[in-house]
């Protein structure tokens, strides 16, 4: 079972876990591709950028000029873990560095988190200090990037690394934000995939008889939390397993086109 997972704006400037950049290009081993040009490309555009081209850039007001030099240099920055670099709500309700071992270990093997500048990044891929708005993009050395290109043009890439599983059907529990299960969407299964069948699962947040939209990054949290630390395998013991603040209140279950989905309806209690 993989799940997905979205990223944060907040991230980690430093940390006592992280470690010096070394000569062998820090991305090589990640599951999207051609990097090299599109991380030259940023770091070139954060160099000569206006301030308000930063700004917008970033998402922010204020430049942070400790930050911007750290993404400036990106390829020669301190690397970390990805899932210890991200530090927003979902992150902090996951509280990945009080967990233990064999907890951090599910993780490494069923968490992938979709950055905006990277693609897909497996729990344990090395990232440095960056910044990107979610939604925004950069030209620079007759590179134009975009995220939700980015991820169109790697769709390939992540079909194959997906499919790699050995089950007999390929299972998600997604807990991304809408814009990027816009950026990689699990509408469809390509022809070339070995597993014919998917199975997903999204959950829905309701606090008085409300949907939970910014508010539910940290149930996202709580449940990925629970997740690691039940050690859930597939979807069918995630939908009995129960969740501290939780009720499971609706199980609603399509099917079209050897796709199967489950919208979970969670009351927060």
């Amino acid at each position: 079972m993989w799940i997905l997972f979205s990223p944060s704006e907040k991230k980690c400037l430093t940390h006592k876990n992280s470690t010096k950049a070394t000569k062998t290009a820090f991305y090589k081993d990640f599951i999207c591709k051609n990097l090299q040009e599109i991380l030259e490309s940023y770091t070139q555009f954060l160099q000569h950028a206006s301030d308000a081209e930063l700004q917008k850039l970033f998402g922010v007001k204020t430049i942070n000029l400790d930050e911007l030099s750290l993404a400036q240099n990106l390829l020669n920055a301190p690397l970390l873990d990805s899932i210890e670099r991200y530090i927003g709500v979902a992150f902090n309700a996951l509280d990945y560095t009080n967990l233990d071992n064999s907890t951090k270990d599910y993780l490494h093997k069923h968490l992938l988190i979709f950055s905006n500048l990277f693609g897909i990044l497996k729990a344990q891929d090395k990232i440095p200090y960056y910044d990107l708005k979610q939604g925004e993009g950069f030209y620079s050395k007759n590179t134009t990037f975009s995220t939700k290109n980015f991820y169109k043009e790697n769709s390939e890439n992540i079909w194959k690394f997906l499919d790699s599983t050995n089950t007999e059907s390929l299972e998600f529990l997604d807990l991304r934000a809408g814009f990027y299960q816009k950026c990689f969407s699990l509408n469809t299964i390509p022809t070339t995939l070995k597993h014919k069948n998917l199975h997903i699962v999204i959950p829905n947040f309701i606090k008085n008889g409300k949907t939970l939209s910014h508010y539910a990054k940290f149930y996202r949290g709580i449940l990925l939390q629970t997740c690691a630390k039940s050690k859930i395998s597939d979807l069918e013991t995630l939908i009995s397993t129960d969740i501290t603040g939780l009720s499971l209140q609706d199980k609603n279950t399509t099917n079209a086109q050897n796709i199967t989905q489950t919208l979970l309806t969670y009351t927060i209690q």
